[in-house]
């Protein structure tokens, strides 16, 4: 409902300042900055092994597992500033993120008439890097705006597993959205204060096998954060 809100008041107020803006000869002014941002993040995953697909000496299985994680980055943003109302954005990260690492050992009850193709110890983690937010902000009231954006960041998995398995890399779509307060000074410097929702996409990662019959592997899951920032820039 939040994001609904907030996604109504940036494009009806955006309509009614770039129509202002035609109507004015105001220049609008470009800004440049960092960020520094620290929030908080879960995860919930679903490891399939098997997929419907029978094979001798594995097993079908299902694991599912829900993680929460902290997460410091910095970042780097380059702004248009429309008539002091609007503000159009593209944010880019400059650091690098991963999760820890964690292990799994799967054994097999003596009674198992699976063989040893589905026993022994995995292990993974993720990066994320390069991710890039477009977005876009109305000021509310005083130094208070609203903000929007869209995401996308590259997820590189970071396996050893004692299956025929391996991961691709992938990119994940998001939304961000959320509120801030902006201070300025006379000689063009600001300082903006946000406090940002996350909400990625649901992602599928099917195994690729170096056996020569697919295993039928598969993980899926979910990402959301909070994530707090400070940002500093200057209006040119």
């Amino acid at each position: 409902m939040i994001k609904k809100i907030l996604s109504t008041l940036l494009v009806s107020s955006s309509l009614l300042v770039l129509t202002t803006f035609n109507a004015m000869a105001e220049r609008p002014t470009i800004a440049i900055g960092g960020t520094v941002n620290y929030g908080g993040y879960v995860a919930s995953g679903t490891e399939n092994e098997g997929g419907g697909i029978t094979r001798e000496g594995y097993a079908t299985e299902q694991t599912k597992r829900v993680e929460a994680m902290e997460v410091g980055y910095s970042s780097v943003f380059l702004e248009v500033n429309f008539v002091d109302r609007l503000t159009l954005g593209l944010e880019y990260m400059a650091d690098e993120v991963s999760t820890d690492m964690e292990s799994r050992t799967d054994t097999v009850p003596g009674t198992s008439v699976v063989t040893e193709g589905d026993t022994g110890t995995s292990s993974v983690k993720a990066e994320f890097s390069d991710m890039i937010t477009a977005y876009a902000e109305i000021r509310l009231i005083n130094g208070m705006y609203a903000k929007l954006g869209t995401m996308e960041i590259d997820v590189a998995t970071k396996e050893s597993l004692h299956t025929s398995s391996t991961y691709a890399d992938i990119t994940l779509d998001g939304m961000a959205y959320g509120i801030g307060y902006k201070n300025s000074w006379d000689n063009g410097v600001f300082l903006k204060t946000e406090t940002m929702m996350h909400d990625w996409d649901s992602f599928k990662i099917t195994a690729v096998s170096s056996d020569a019959t697919p295993n039928g592997n598969s993980i899926e899951g979910n990402l959301d954060g909070a994530v707090f920032s400070v940002r500093l820039g200057k209006e040119f």
